[in-house]
């Protein structure tokens, strides 16, 4: 009899604690996850520190604020800001489906984080870098320059892809701890300001990003810049030449670009050398995200073959 009457006291307290009392999440054996709206948030680990001496460019973000900055983002949109972000590069997304055949494309497929792959602590989070290009947009001749382990800055726009933050256009490796990377893409020599009726190659790709894809200005514009790299190994015989500028920041496709006129001819390769500084004359055009001087011709060049 007085076991029957401790068990139904037992149950009456059970009952009366469930209806009237929260249950102590703090307790040791609790199941935090059965209520999710007081489960704490879990905490990302501290970002790896950068490697000793490397200086990154001022303003520089990492993974995790490149993540939060996405995630506000809807749909196809687009952040009006340019960033360059820094991490660790943990892995790739190379396949058929997005294919990295170098030289052809020379872009890859990157997934980079705020913790290194050897520490203690790995962050889940990443950003992925879609089609990166190298140095200021110059194709990445091999697999060797983007390695897992790699310390690398990037240049993108970025976007939120379906709940994937990852960069939107023009997006590039603008600094690596990548010893193969620095051989490859040497240190940018600088580029003079802009003179009086010429704009910057920064300048020149926010009038792009104002643009539809695909579409042109209906102005020209004299953009002044230097050579970083040239994809042109044969005249042919439209003797238009294609080759990108940088003005340190940004970079512009100067597609099949002809010589001081709109229908000049370059008549030899070595008229454009990476590290020239030139000034191009054209229309400004957004190629799926990239600024495009349309139609161009080089107005000026401190090449001596020029």
């Amino acid at each position: 009899m007085k076991k029957s009457i401790f068990v139904l006291s037992a149950l009456v307290a059970m009952t009366f604690i469930g209806c009237n009392e929260k249950p102590n999440i703090d307790g040791p054996g609790t199941n935090n996850e059965q209520i999710p709206d007081t489960m704490p948030a879990a905490k990302d680990p501290a970002p790896t520190p950068d490697p000793e001496g490397f200086v990154v460019p001022e303003g520089t973000i990492n993974v995790y604020e490149a993540v939060e900055i996405a995630k506000k983002l809807h749909g196809s949109e687009v952040s009006a800001e340019k960033y360059f972000i820094k991490g660790y590069v943990t892995g790739f997304n190379r396949s058929e489906t997005f294919p990295t055949d170098f030289p052809k494309y020379g872009n890859d497929f990157v997934y980079i984080s705020a913790t290194a792959p050897d520490a203690e602590m790995q962050s889940k989070k990443t950003f992925y870098a879609y089609r990166v290009l190298g140095k200021f947009g110059a194709k990445l001749p091999d697999t060797d320059c983007v390695k897992e382990g790699d310390f690398i800055v990037i240049s993108c726009y970025l976007t939120n892809f379906g709940g994937v933050y990852e960069s939107s256009g023009a997006c590039f490796v603008y600094m690596s701890n990548n010893a193969h990377f620095n051989e490859v893409f040497p240190a940018f020599p600088g580029c003079p300001a802009p003179g009086e009726g010429e704009i910057s190659v920064t300048e020149a790709e926010k009038i792009a990003l104002t643009l539809e894809k695909k579409a042109t200005t209906t102005d020209a514009y004299r953009v002044r810049g230097v050579v970083t790299s040239v994809e042109t190994t044969d005249l042919g015989s439209y003797g238009n030449m294609t080759f990108n500028i940088s003005d340190g920041l940004s970079y512009a496709t100067c597609y099949q670009t002809y010589h001081k006129t709109a229908s000049g001819k370059f008549t030899s390769l070595d008229q454009v050398l990476v590290g020239d500084t030139v000034l191009i004359n054209g229309k400004i055009q957004n190629y799926n995200g990239t600024c495009e001087p349309y139609r161009a011709y080089m107005e000026e060049s401190t090449n001596p073959n020029f």
